[in-house]
């Protein structure tokens, strides 16, 4: 169970704090229903900034969560002007009222903060995007540190925000739609350098219940697409061991070069050292360029990566083929990873060891080969968060490190007694 309470502001006035009240949804990033709650009680659209504390819940749920909000008209209803304070600053002020309503630090005093996590940042992205759409009403769905996510349905679009250490999604939808451009969603206008992307709506549903059919239909439609990128059109994929390995162990890069934007990910141990340290991490860390090297005599080409694949991250509508979103965490590395989200999601793996059947290549023996690195693969993104977010957010992934660094451990002690 999700209680929300909110301190509300619409330029330099504070309105004050409400709630708090029991949300339908116990997820703290679901900005949906508070949003609701929020502009119906004060008259005016509202959005939420970003998540200032959390009393109780964990892993992004439940417990008593208070959010900045920010109207996006002035209420009609009685509110408390910012004070002027002794300087007469209605920035002074501003940070006095903020406080008295229990906002700690003012918008710009942190670096780290989300750009649509500020008043200026967000009306901007806001404003961006009508100006793509044309006038539509705007209804925000999502936020939290890692993405803003706003459904503009006079535009028939939606819009995502993302922070400087997301993959540059239009870049990546670009590579995959030569391929196939029913795969991707069609991008309606993109501004890369602030993280600003808005997209077509999809019609349909998102596919967390995806059967066998369309896991194996859409698995096959995405190898197939990651099997052209960065490859010249007349070369097929037939890496072979011995040429999957380049110079000092590490593996050979792809014919071609990776879509702009994306971090190469084929070998881990230069990512490695801002991690926390478990039991058995020094030993992961010891075999990561054998396990480099195995995964690369696997014979399966170094690709494109989703970084999340799964069916939740994928719409359709019954009976069509589904559209795969949410590329933030694309990289350019071993497409195992892919599958091995996929096994952990619905517990099965054949649809992709099948995709990836390739001429000289063990797509099994990847899976089991690139189990300890994916997850340590996790580790290194999980930390990516956590420096990348201001403070009051890292309670979103903290511990994530720690806890994929274990998964790394168990699965390469798994390997080696296999």
């Amino acid at each position: 169970m999700r209680q929300v309470s909110a301190v509300v502001t619409c330029g330099d006035t504070v309105h004050g704090r409400f709630g708090p009240v029991e949300m339908p949804s116990p997820w703290w990033n679901d900005a949906a229903p508070v949003v609701a709650w929020l502009s119906g009680l004060l008259g005016v659209p509202v959005v939420v900034l970003r998540l200032i504390d959390v009393e109780g819940g964990a892993r992004m749920r439940d417990g008593h969560v208070t959010y900045h909000a920010e109207a996006l008209e002035q209420p009609p209803h009685p509110s408390t002007p910012a004070l002027q304070a002794e300087t007469g600053s209605p920035e002074a002020g501003m940070r006095e009222g903020l406080a008295a309503a229990g906002v700690p630090a003012p918008s710009d005093e942190e670096p780290l903060r989300a750009s649509w996590a500020t008043r200026e940042g967000l009306r901007a992205a806001l404003d961006w995007a009508l100006a793509v759409t044309g006038p539509s009403e705007i209804r925000q769905v999502k936020t939290w540190n890692l993405a803003g996510l706003f459904h503009l349905p006079g535009g028939d679009a939606w819009l995502k925000t993302t922070p400087p250490f997301a993959a540059r999604e239009p870049s990546v939808i670009a590579a995959l739609a030569q391929a196939d451009p029913t795969l991707v969603p069609k991008v309606l206008g993109a501004d890369p350098d602030r993280g600003w992307m808005l997209l077509e709506h999809i019609p349909g549903e998102d596919c967390w219940q995806a059967g066998p059919d369309l896991v194996a239909k859409t698995v096959r439609r995405f190898a197939r697409a990651q099997q052209t990128v960065g490859a010249p059109a007349a070369r097929p994929w037939t890496v072979g061991p011995r040429e999957a390995i380049g110079e000092r162990g590490l593996p050979a890069a792809v014919p071609g070069s990776p879509p702009p934007g994306l971090v190469d990910r084929r070998s881990m141990i230069a990512a490695t050292g801002r991690l926390p340290r478990v039991p058995g991490s020094a030993e992961l860390l010891a075999e990561v360029p054998a396990l480099e090297e195995e995964l690369a005599a696997c014979g399966i080409p170094y690709t494109l990566v989703h970084g999340d694949f799964h069916p939740g991250n994928w719409r359709a509508v019954p009976g069509g083929p589904a559209v795969v979103l949410d590329f933030a965490d694309a990289h350019f590395g071993h497409p195992a990873a892919d599958g091995l989200r996929l096994q952990e999601w619905t517990g099965d793996a054949e649809a992709w060891v099948g995709a990836w059947s390739l001429p000289g290549a063990d797509p099994r023996r990847a899976l089991e080969v690139a189990a300890p690195l994916a997850a340590l693969g996790r580790a290194v993104r999980y930390q990516e968060f956590l420096d990348g977010i201001e403070p009051s957010e890292r309670r979103y992934h903290a511990g994530d490190p720690e806890e994929a660094l274990v998964d790394a451990v168990r699965a390469l002690r798994r390997l080696r007694r296999a």
